[in-house]
C-alpha cells in the first residue's frame, strides 16, 4: 500500500503490478488454507487497485491477474490440505465475480506441486516472498507423549541450538526467520510464551539477533478458537524498517476485552512498549545458596487428608503427627487463609518404616500403589524399557513423586517462611509457618525476617515481575530463573532504612489482618479493591511501603523504577564478573541481630488434635 500510495507514474505503478503478481505466499502450517484464502482475496484486492490507478479497464484484462499457483502450504494433514486447494480456487472464483473480472476459473488449476502433506520442521521449505499462518502449539513437557520421544530426538537434532524447554510453535518462527529472502516478511500466530524465557529465546531473540526488526506485534489476545489460550501474534521483515512500530494489548481475559495500541521505535523481542528488562543478567549471589524454591508433588490424592480426618486420625494415635502434616495449595493462601487439607508424608524413608504407621500406610497402599504399578506397566509396554519414570516410582510407590527435599530442608531452618502462588496477577506474599508443607503450587522463600519480606511485597519486586515473568494463559508465573535470579537488592542500607522496610512491612500485614477479619475477606477478596480507583488504605500502605524500599535502594523518580532496577542489575553483573562481592538476598551485613527483626505473625495450621 505505501508503495502505490508513493507512486508517482503510470510506469512505477506498471513495476508495483508486476511485483503483486509475481508475489508468493507460503503457510507452513496451513491447515485448511484460511490465511492463504485471506492472502489471495487481499493481494488481488490491491491488484484491482492498481488497475484503477493505472486507468486501465480491469474488465479488459485477460491474463496477468495473481494465480493461486503463487501460494504453497504444508501441513500433515492432507485432508486440510485437499481443502485448502479448494478455498484457493474458489477464492478466485469470489474475487472474480466481486470485481467483475473475465477471470476464467474454470476448470480449477492443478495446485498438487503447492502443497506438501509433510512434517514442515523438516521439509524443505519453498522460496517465497511472505511467510504466514498459525503453527500448532504443544507445551515442551508435552511434546513427547504427544509425538514420542524419537521425534522430541530428532527435533533437537534438527535444531540444536534451540532451548529445550521452548514451546513448540517456536520451531516454525525459527525456520521461517532462516528461509525468508532479504527484505522479506513474515507474519505469525504464536502462544504468548513466545515473548518470555526459552520460548522467547528459540523465536522472537533469533529473529532480532539474526537481523530481523518486528514491525507490528499483538503482545497478547484471547484466543477465539478451540484452545484456551492467549496468543501473541507477531510481524516482521528480514531487515531494517523505520519509523514507529505498534503494539496491540488486549486488557483482558474475555474475546470482547478492550485494547490499547503503543507506538514505539523499536519493538523488543518481550514485546513490551516498557523499557526492555530482557537484557538483565542472572546474579550468581541470587542463586548461591539457593534462596528460591517450590513446594511438595505429591502427585496423588491418596495421600491428603481432610481437616477433620486429620483431627480424627491424631486423635486416636499421636504418633501419626510424625507423617502427618498441614499441606497448603495456593488458593489456601489467596483465599483460605490456613491450610484446608492435610497430607501423609513418609519422607525419603523406607518401606518398613512407612508400615510402622499402620493406618497411613494402608491408605497409601490402597489408594496409591494401584494407580503408580499401573502407570509403570504401561508405560514399559509403550517403550519397551526396564527402567522408566513409572518404574522408578514403583519401587518406591509410598513416597512423593516429589518430596522437594531442599525444600523441606530449608524451611526446617527457620520459624517462618514466605510464601506467594506461582501463577497469580499480582504477588501477594505471606508468612507461612514452617510446620506446615507447601505444595507444588507455591514459591518457597526461607526467610523469616520483616525486611526480606518488605523487598519481596514491594512495588519494585512487583514491577520486576510482571516485566520478566513466564505466563500460563493469561495469568503470570513467578520463575525464580527470570524473576528472582535477576532482581537486583538494595546493595548498601543503613541500619534505619532497614529498620523502616520491616516496619513498613510489619504495618502492611497487620492492617490486611484487621481488614480481612472485619470484613470475613480473603487476601484475594482485599486485593481486587485494588482495581478501584481512589484512596485505598491498602493502597496507601503499600505506598508507604515502596517509600522505605526506594530510600534502601537509594532510587530517584518512582517512574524511572525499571531503568533503575535494570541499571543496577547490569552493574552488579559486571561486578561479579570482575570477582567482586556483591549483596545478595536477605538482611544486609548491617543487621547484626537477626532475630530483632523477625515477628511471629503467619499462617498457622488449625489445630489437628
Amino acid at each position: 500500500r505505501e508503495r502505490i500510495e508513493k507512486a508517482k507514474s503510470k510506469k512505477d505503478l506498471a513495476k508495483v503490478l508486476h511485483d503483486i503478481q509475481n508475489f508468493k505466499v507460503l503457510d507452513p502450517a496451513c491447515g485448511s488454507g484460511n490465511f492463504l484464502y485471506i492472502a489471495f482475496r487481499e493481494l488481488r484486492r490491491l491488484e484491482f487497485e492498481v488497475m484503477e490507478r493505472m486507468e486501465k479497464d480491469p474488465a479488459q484484462m485477460k491474463f496477468g491477474w495473481i494465480s493461486p499457483k503463487n501460494f504453497y502450504g504444508i501441513d500433515t494433514n492432507h485432508f486440510g490440505l485437499e481443502l485448502a486447494k479448494i478455498a484457493l480456487s474458489v477464492g478466485r472464483k469470489l474475487a472474480a465475480d466481486e470485481f467483475k473480472l473475465p477471470d476464467n476459473v474454470l476448470p480449477f488449476e492443478d495446485l498438487d506441486k503447492n502443497f506438501s502433506s509433510e512434517d514442515a520442521l523438516f521439509h524443505e521449505w519453498p522460496k517465497t516472498n511472505v511467510i504466514i499462518g498459525n503453527p500448532p502449539y504443544l507445551g515442551s513437557r508435552y511434546l513427547a507423549k504427544e509425538h514420542g520421544y524419537d521425534y522430541v530426538k530428532r527435533l533437537s537434532e534438527h535444531f540444536p541450538d534451540a532451548p529445550k524447554m521452548a514451546d513448540y510453535c517456536t520451531h516454525w518462527f525459527r525456520k521461517a526467520h532462516d528461509r525468508l529472502p532479504s527484505g522479506g516478511r513474515a507474519g505469525l500466530v504464536g502462544t504468548n510464551t513466545i515473548r518470555q524465557n526459552e520460548s522467547r529465546e528459540a523465536s522472537l531473540d533469533f529473529i532480532v539477533q539474526n537481523g530481523g526488526t518486528i514491525i507490528e506485534a499483538v503482545a497478547t489476545q484471547v484466543w477465539s478458537g478451540d484452545a484456551a489460550v492467549h496468543v501473541s501474534i507477531v510481524n516482521w521483515v528480514k531487515g531494517t524498517q523505520a519509523g514507529k512500530k505498534a503494539i496491540y494489548t488486549q486488557l483482558g481475559d474475555r474475546v470482547d476485552s478492550p485494547w490499547r495500541k503503543d507506538e514505539v521505535a523499536d519493538i523488543s523481542p518481550s514485546l513490551s512498549a516498557s523499557l526492555d528488562v530482557t537484557q538483565a543478567k542472572e546474579l550468581k549471589v541470587n542463586q548461591e545458596p539457593k534462596v528460591v524454591f517450590v513446594g511438595q508433588y505429591p502427585f496423588h490424592d491418596g495421600f491428603l487428608l481432610s481437616q477433620e480426618e486429620a483431627t480424627e486420625w491424631l486423635k486416636k494415635d499421636r504418633s501419626l503427627s510424625k507423617i502427618l502434616f498441614p499441606y497448603m495449595i495456593g488458593r489456601d493462601l489467596l483465599e483460605a487463609g490456613h491450610p484446608t487439607r492435610w497430607i501423609i508424608d513418609f519422607g525419603q524413608n523406607d518401606q518398613l518404616y512407612a508400615m510402622k504407621f499402620e493406618r497411613a500406610f494402608k491408605r497409601v497402599k490402597e489408594l496409591v500403589m494401584p494407580t503408580v504399578l499401573e502407570k509403570a506397566k504401561k508405560e514399559k509396554a509403550a517403550t519397551g524399557k526396564e527402567t522408566t519414570r513409572w518404574t522408578r516410582m514403583a519401587n518406591r510407590w509410598w513416597q512423593f513423586r516429589d518430596w522437594q527435599p531442599g525444600t523441606m530442608a530449608a524451611i526446617a531452618k527457620v520459624p517462618r517462611y514466605i510464601a506467594v502462588s506461582r501463577v497469580t496477577k499480582r504477588t501477594i506474599f505471606e508468612f507461612v509457618d514452617s510446620a506446615i508443607h507447601p505444595d507444588n503450587a507455591l514459591v518457597v522463600f526461607p526467610f523469616s525476617d520483616d525486611y526480606s519480606f518488605g523487598i519481596l511485597q514491594s512495588g519494585l519486586h512487583g514491577l520486576w515481575f510482571q516485566t520478566r515473568c513466564s505466563s500460563l494463559k493469561g495469568d503470570s508465573r513467578y520463575t525464580s530463573e527470570t524473576v528472582f535470579d535477576t532482581f537486583p537488592w538494595p546493595q548498601s542500607p543503613t541500619l534505619k532504612q532497614v529498620r523502616a522496610v520491616a516496619d513498613a512491612a510489619i504495618k502492611l500485614r497487620k492492617m490486611r489482618s484487621e481488614v480481612m477479619k472485619e470484613n470475613q475477606w480473603s487476601l484475594r477478596d482485599l486485593y481486587r479493591s485494588l482495581d478501584t480507583p481512589g484512596e485505598n488504605p491498602l493502597r496507601a500502605a503499600h505506598d508507604a511501603l515502596d517509600k522505605t524500599v526506594m530510600a534502601a535502594y537509594g532510587f530517584g523518580s518512582r517512574a524511572e523504577i525499571l531503568e533503575q532496577l535494570l541499571q543496577l542489575n547490569l552493574e552488579l553483573a559486571s561486578a561479579e564478573a570482575e570477582g567482586k562481592t556483591i549483596q545478595g538476598p536477605g538482611a544486609p551485613p548491617c543487621v547484626k541481630n537477626l532475630k530483632l527483626f523477625v515477628t511471629n505473625d503467619c499462617i498457622r495450621s488449625q489445630d489437628g488434635a
